[in-house]
């Protein structure tokens, strides 16, 4: 699902993330690869291992944290090295979480870890500030000084959203970008 060209910018913004057109629907596309791969050991009504099951909404909450997939124990749990006694599902247990499965469920955290049906509903866009040669973009500077040109599309909690020159939207969290992008960001949000 990710291009070369969003990895790229990704190592160049940190913190970029491309978002798709729709938002990543928890029950439609989350729940079916957690209750295949974790399911058989973590399911209300089943062994229900660790106190925890895939299918209790608030167990979920309390392994994910909304907007930061790294920082969720669900993401750290699947992602750990074979080799580690943490990783889930363990050595033998079962199928381990693919990495196309484990992006997708880090765009549904990145998302806001919505459990509605649909996902997340997206902000209504705000119309782009204009720009010097209309339509060329804004400049978006990150805490560390790197840049992206991507005009605004909008604000998503504490992310901005901006559309590439090739049409792939990228996710910003604020807090990566310097005091002037966000400041710029909040300005076409019209906050």
């Amino acid at each position: 699902m990710l291009r070369l060209k969003t990895l790229m910018l990704s190592t160049v913004l940190g913190g970029v993330v491309a978002v798709p057109a729709h938002a990543v629907d928890f029950a439609r596309q989350v729940f079916p690869i957690l209750k295949s791969k974790c399911g058989k050991c973590h399911t209300v009504g089943k062994e229900e291992k660790g106190d925890f099951a895939v299918d209790r909404k608030e167990d979920m909450q309390k392994q994910v944290k909304a907007g930061s997939p790294d920082a969720s124990s669900l993401i750290i749990t699947i992602t750990l090295p074979d080799d580690d006694d943490d990783v889930m599902p363990p050595k033998g247990k079962g199928t381990r979480v693919s990495p196309q499965e484990v992006a997708l469920i880090k765009q549904w955290i990145t998302e806001g870890a919505s459990f509605e049906a649909g996902g997340a509903k997206p902000a209504a866009p705000a119309p782009a500030p204009a720009t010097a040669g209309g339509g060329a973009g804004n400049t978006w500077t990150n805490t560390a000084g790197k840049t992206l040109t991507a005009d605004f599309d909008r604000m998503e909690g504490d992310a901005v959203v901006v559309k590439g020159a090739d049409g792939t939207y990228y996710k910003i969290p604020l807090a990566n970008l310097s005091p002037e992008s966000q400041a710029q960001a909040k300005k076409a949000a019209g906050m």
